[in-house]
């Protein structure tokens, strides 16, 4: 009897061990799987898509300036209205008018009325409406893989994880070192430093949002490149 009983153990503990062992491979079979499916998403969005943070809310920015030397005698702007494509702004004694060379927002103003202008001194500071765009700059080595047209998906810092639709409709012909003058670049020794440079990329928002009250915010863009 003593013999049965200790037999029926036995066979209790085997079985026990055999469930563990079938679990334990169940659970690693789950993980790999697991592993291999985001692995592959990761793999697949690295391949897809090309990131970046380096990204702001701009525009073309104009500044006006007195086309003589005078007294503004009239002066019609002040910041945050609108102007548009023509528009007289202002008037010069013996000097004429002064117009708007865009639709626009006035940003800044410099002046006032009856105050002594020249070609000199800027007047005013008119933001492009029609031309608000997001800024991505693009590291040299990703540039190639962009093309126009390329869906793009922008968030904005100041709308939180909203997320906006959009394409690539420009990319620049040059790095935006090279434009700012400074694509060398040498550490006290005189030796060459080699960095990795970057090359501004035109994102254009087709969802229906206005985006004048963020001109300067910075940006997040996805740009699908497959």
């Amino acid at each position: 009897m003593s013999s049965d009983i200790t037999t029926e153990v036995k066979e209790e503990k085997k079985k026990g061990k055999g469930k563990a062992k079938i679990t334990i491979v169940l659970m690693l079979t789950v993980l790999l799987a697991a592993g291999t499916f985001f692995g592959v998403r990761f793999y697949i969005r690295g391949v897809n898509y090309i990131t970046t943070d380096n990204a702001r809310v701009t525009t073309n920015i104009i500044t006006i300036i007195s086309p003589t030397l005078g007294r503004l005698e009239r002066y019609l702007l002040s910041e945050g209205m609108h102007v548009e494509r023509d528009e007289i702004i202002g008037w010069i004694e013996n000097g004429g008018p002064v117009r708007s060379p865009i639709n626009g927002l006035v940003v800044r103003s410099y002046v006032v009325e009856n105050q002594m202008v020249s070609p000199m001194e800027p007047l005013a500071v008119i933001a492009d409406t029609n031309r608000i765009h997001i800024q991505a700059n693009i590291e040299e080595t990703d540039i190639m893989r962009i093309q126009r047209g390329q869906p793009a998906t922008v968030t904005i810092d100041a709308l939180g994880s909203v997320q906006l639709e959009g394409y690539v409709s420009d990319i620049g012909l040059i790095t935006q070192a090279e434009l700012a003058g400074t694509a060398l670049f040498f550490n006290t020794g005189g030796t060459f430093t080699r960095v990795t440079h970057l090359i501004p990329v035109e994102i254009v928002i087709t969802d229906d949002i206005d985006l004048e009250s963020l001109i300067g915010v910075n940006a997040r863009v996805q740009i699908r490149i497959n």
